[in-house]
């Protein structure tokens, strides 16, 4: 009797979980606007984009100040328009538009919708990046085909435009909903496994900082596990301790989750006493994590 109620119990579980995902919002790919017929730009045109290229770089130096982030974001996408197989200006947008997001608009608590927006900018961005890549992949994406199973005819190349894409597609199914997070999670673990086989060093461990916030995230009957997430996040932590963003994700979502206020205090605080200069090249990266830390400990009370 009781191993009926159990499988009862569990099947009640995996309907709801397919329920949820099923009503989850969904979102209109770049693979099939993205034009893969060839063509030459002329000399003007690659003037104007490497103009573009160079007004952007010296942007995204001072990507600290919102303006200045705005502004490499914007000479990207123009450089992009022009020259819409630009792999590189492709590449460098779906990054800045994640970073412009994550670091100033997170913070407009009255403009929620141009946070949430400006991650589904920069999850297309990525997906023009990688059809601009490969036109074989963007075939493949283009005909209906699941990401999952096209990864085939990508390589290594691929992975920050695929880091980026699913960084910012993940953060705007999160903003969106539960349900819609729910149905992204296996096209989001697939491209972060493929992350993780090809280069598991990129963006100072991002496929294991990425990981621990999906077993964190994810409820059980989805493939969420604690344990799991508690080792990626550790494994990035120990290969770059002075990268302040995987304190700052392990704190909102493995402490949060795990009621551990201690662990959030010494993950939190690590960050806040830091140095922004200890990675010289991330002082804008470091400098937002200290703000977000700022805010998680000022809300600590209300949170534990």
């Amino acid at each position: 009797m009781m191993r009926s109620l159990n499988i009862g119990h569990w099947v009640a579980l995996v309907s709801m979980a397919a329920l949820v995902a099923s009503c989850g919002s969904t979102r209109e790919t770049a693979w099939d606007t993205t034009s893969q017929n060839p063509y030459d730009l002329d000399d003007a045109a690659r003037a104007r984009v490497a103009e573009l290229m160079a007004t952007a770089e010296a942007a995204w130096a001072n990507r600290g100040d919102q303006a200045q982030a705005k502004a490499a974001v914007d000479a990207w996408t123009m450089a992009a328009e022009i020259d819409p197989k630009n792999v590189e200006a492709l590449s460098e947008l779906t990054h800045a538009i994640y970073f412009y997001s994550d670091c100033h608009l997170r913070f407009d608590e009255e403009n929620p919708e141009a946070y949430k927006n400006s991650h589904e900018q920069g999850t297309r961005a990525g997906e023009r990046a990688l059809s601009a890549m490969s036109p074989a992949f963007a075939e493949k994406m283009a005909s209906g085909e699941r990401i999952e199973d096209a990864l085939s005819v990508l390589n290594a190349s691929a992975v920050p435009a695929l880091y980026w894409r699913a960084s910012n597609l993940g953060r705007w199914a999160t903003l969106e909903s539960f349900a819609t997070l729910l149905s992204y999670k296996d096209e989001i673990r697939e491209v972060m496994d493929f992350c993780l086989d090809q280069n598991p060093r990129y963006f100072y461990q991002g496929p294991d900082r990425y990981f621990g916030v999906f077993y964190a995230k994810a409820p059980g009957f989805a493939g969420g596990d604690m344990k799991k997430s508690a080792a990626h996040f550790n494994v990035a932590i120990d290969a770059h301790p002075n990268y302040y963003g995987t304190r700052i994700l392990m704190a909102e979502e493995w402490a949060i989750k795990e009621d551990n206020r201690p662990l959030f205090e010494e993950l939190v605080n690590y960050v806040l006493n830091g140095d922004p200069n200890a990675i010289p090249e991330l002082v804008p990266e470091s400098l937002c994590e200290q703000r977000k830390a700022a805010k998680l400990m000022a809300e600590i009370d209300d949170t534990f």
